[in-house]
């Protein structure tokens, strides 16, 4: 359960970081150049799908029907 638990811990970690990014251009964006807003958005649309990501492996592990325990172990 303890390795279970440091996995949980990192997800959740994972997604603070992408939050506090995203918070972070979410505001530089409207007074960036043009250029800086399109960079912006294309690393926002990135950092979105990593915590889509996050947020699906955090909900298979909440779920008791789940295996995807048993394939993170399996290296997958």
């Amino acid at each position: 359960m303890k390795i279970i638990d440091e996995y949980r811990h990192n997800l959740v970690e994972q997604f603070i970081e992408q939050s506090a990014r995203i918070d972070v251009l979410v505001v530089k964006s409207p007074q960036a150049s043009v250029e800086a807003r399109m960079n912006y958005h294309q690393e926002l649309d990135e950092l979105r799908a990593k915590q889509r990501e996050t947020t699906k492996k955090l909900h298979a592990l909440e779920d008791p029907s789940s295996n995807a325990w048993e394939n993170i172990g399996n290296g997958g």
